[in-house]
């Protein structure tokens, strides 16, 4: 279940009707109030509003001419249902629905349902590396644990939900899971939100994949019991797992004992804001802000598929003036085009250089708040100096920061590990830059943060 998502899919398809809420609302029937409440998926003491099936039913007979059937099978999902075969021909006569979806094996089913709740998102700039990954996840051997890493919102669930979707359509994996350690969410419509999600352990992960891979009866039993059940079941048949957004260090040095235990031949995908190169068992991939020719051509796909006409037919040199605040950071060019539908480009771009509206603010603190206080000392004075240094030497750096010999290399090591810093691939003499995005907050936003935690 995603609400959030099925709240930003509803405005969509809202707005592009050109229905206001009470409209809507109308046809429905229901109140105003509680459209608003399912599009902004609203909580309230831990609890969250959803529509019920039957809304959810007629939602879909209003939106059925904008929606196919793997748009119904999505949206569904991240409300929490799954339609059965009479009510889609209901919706949807003319198309050819499977005669008995009773008879699915339990693998396409859970397959179908996995899928549908994964975003779909056009990726840019990474076929190369795409093809990479997935060929190290195909292969019947070592490595067993694979992760995508990268600053927050690069694209890493982005990614993972890509790979998954294209090792759907084959019999590699017996079957896949995903689940997720994430904790807060930033949506470009309403910023960052709290997530209800409880902390992922060993005990929580090994629930939520016996549900996924079709073990429920072992739920019923003994923690220990359980274990040992998930330890069988992922040694008897290749599974793949993913395991999205470990982002703390507990996340991982508390989970990576158990995922080496019930690796082979199950491997697991995870993805994380900390690079885990200190670990030779895990392959590992650093995701990079995209270059500004690939930048550029997400802010085209985003303004057409969102009807930002204006940007659409932006300028060029109004294009490279967002790549030279923002990058390629793919979350921040997303908020800029939902931004430019209502407020000058020039001052979009001035809020993000001065944090100056909150949805920046928590752009900010979703991409940069854990790691720049996971940072000590000489980690946050290097990080500092970096808009002086970007492409710059070892040398030029310690020149900058005062810091020599083993201060500046665990300086070096711990802004890597978070994904503060990239480091080129020379063995002579590797260069250091940031990202664009990370210097125009250093520049402006960090000034709030310095005091400590």
């Amino acid at each position: 279940m995603n609400l959030p998502e099925f709240g930003q899919k509803l405005r969509e398809l809202r707005t592009s009707r050109g229905l206001s809420q009470a409209a809507l609302a109308r046809q429905l029937p229901v109140s105003a109030d509680l459209i608003s409440i399912w599009e902004r998926a609203y909580q309230h003491r831990g609890r969250t509003w959803r529509p019920d099936r039957a809304a959810v039913v007629r939602l879909i007979e209003i939106f059925a001419d904008s929606l196919d059937m793997t748009d119904v099978q999505r949206w569904t999902a991240q409300a929490g249902y799954r339609l059965g075969q009479t009510e889609l021909q209901k919706i949807f006569p003319t198309l050819t629905v499977p005669s008995d979806l009773s008879s699915r094996t339990p693998e396409t089913t859970a397959r179908s349902t996995l899928l549908a709740m994964l975003p779909d998102t056009h990726l840019f700039g990474i076929g190369r590396e795409r093809q990479q990954l997935r060929l190290v996840l195909e292969q019947a051997s070592a490595p067993w644990l694979v992760a995508i890493d990268g600053i927050g919102g690069i694209g890493k669930s982005s990614l993972a939900a890509a790979l998954v979707r294209e090792l759907a359509s084959t019999d590699r994996f017996h079957r896949i899971a995903w689940t997720s350690a994430k904790q807060e969410e930033f949506f470009s419509r309403s910023g960052l939100e709290a997530l209800q999600r409880p902390a992922l352990d060993a005990v929580t992960l090994t629930d939520s994949l016996l549900e996924q891979l079709g073990e429920p009866l072992l739920l019923t039993r003994s923690p220990a019991e359980k274990q040992a059940g998930l330890f069988a079941l992922l040694k008897k048949l290749p599974y793949l797992v993913v395991i999205d957004n470990l982002e703390t260090v507990i996340d991982y040095q508390t989970l990576l004992p158990a995922l080496r235990q019930w690796a082979n031949p199950t491997k697991f995908l995870l993805t994380s804001r900390h690079t885990l190169h200190a670990y030779d068992d895990i392959y590992c991939f650093s995701l990079k802000e995209l270059s500004q020719s690939d930048a550029l051509a997400l802010l085209s796909y985003e303004a057409e598929i969102r009807g930002a006409t204006a940007l659409a037919s932006a300028t060029p040199a109004q294009l490279a003036s967002i790549y030279e605040v923002v990058g390629g950071n793919p979350l921040a060019l997303k908020l800029v085009v939902g931004q430019t539908r209502v407020l000058p480009l020039t001052q979009v771009l001035d809020n993000l250089r001065e944090a100056r509206s909150k949805k920046i603010e928590d752009l900010y603190t979703y991409i940069y708040w854990q790691a720049w206080h996971a940072l000590d000392e000489a980690g946050r004075q290097t990080l500092l100096v970096m808009p002086l240094a970007q492409g710059g030497t070892l040398t030029h750096i310690a020149a900058l920061t005062d810091l020599h010999g083993t201060d500046l290399t665990q300086a070096l090591e711990e802004l890597v590990t978070l994904s503060l810093l990239e480091v080129s691939a020379d063995l002579e003499q590797p260069r250091y830059r940031i990202h664009r995005l990370t210097e125009t907050f250093l520049l402006n936003e960090v000034a709030k943060w310095q005091a400590p935690p």
